[in-house]
């Protein structure tokens, strides 16, 4: 299409019809605007077609780590301190638009930076700093294609089965606290709280208090760090509570434990 004969324009919000002519174009990489002084301004499109470390995605959301990424693990590009489980059932907020959803499935992945979605080895001066031995899909991202999505991510997720398996002591550990304090038992107590079943108020308490003296126990039992317990048990019952719809404030040894009214749409 040549400028002469193109017939390319724009309608504006109120019905109005623009069409640039010759003189209001520049060359097929860019069209002209004006600044507010009303000098001409030149708007150049680019085309992306790969990774410019712009730290984007780094900072909108952590990778979820997969078995193709063990290796990481096994030469301490990435230790266990740098990772946290998310279990089945686990309430999450969305870093695009705000929303929570339940996750479906465990998985396990790469810490934020605290307060943030910001990935733990993203800086801003220098981007991603293990970016030549960053995780799987992390390499398989491309958001210049908006190939966004992981296929078969059941299959593919590493699980602390992965990871502690082979050691009955952790492996017992996990699973009775998986038992004993289910995201989706809590979840359901919650929501038959709302209802006024104010006999879970006791329940609740016990399954928090459970979730609290478990990690004490094991960190004293293994000598480990509270960075640890965050990928042998997931974060907190205490902690999530607030995306559950509770408020809970601890005095002394007791709970006190309230259900954040929603609002009427």
């Amino acid at each position: 299409m040549t400028e002469e004969n193109s017939n390319f324009e724009i309608v504006l919000p109120d019905g109005t019809v623009y069409k640039p002519q010759k003189n209001d174009r520049d060359t097929h990489d860019g069209v002209r605007g004006y600044d507010p002084d009303g000098k001409p301004k030149k708007m150049t499109f680019l085309i992306k077609n790969g990774c410019d470390r712009c730290g984007e995605c780094c900072r909108r959301d952590t990778p979820i780590i997969l078995k193709e990424d063990m290796e990481l693990l096994i030469k301490g590009v990435i230790s266990e301190k740098d990772i946290y489980t998310i279990r089945e059932g686990e309430k999450l907020r969305s870093s695009i638009d705000g929303d929570t959803y339940y996750c479906s499935m465990e998985i396990i992945k790469i810490k934020p930076i605290f307060g943030t979605f910001t990935c733990l080895f993203y800086n801003p001066e220098e981007g991603c700093t293990i970016y030549e031995q960053r995780p799987y899909v992390c390499r398989q991202y491309e958001c210049w294609s908006q190939n966004i999505t992981v296929t078969g991510l059941e299959g593919k997720r590493l699980t602390r089965e992965h990871l502690f398996g082979d050691i009955d002591f952790i492996k017992d550990t996990i699973k009775k606290h998986e038992e004993i304090c289910s995201l989706n038992k809590f979840n359901d107590l919650i929501e038959e709280l709302k209802k006024g079943k104010g006999e879970n108020v006791e329940k609740i308490a016990e399954m928090i208090l459970y979730d609290l003296s478990l990690r004490d126990w094991i960190k004293e039992k293994l000598k480990i760090s509270d960075d640890i317990l965050y990928l042998l048990f997931g974060r907190t019952l205490f902690e999530l509570a607030s995306l559950f719809g509770l408020i809970i404030e601890k005095d002394g040894e007791n709970f006190i434990i309230k259900v954040i009214q929603e609002e009427e749409v």
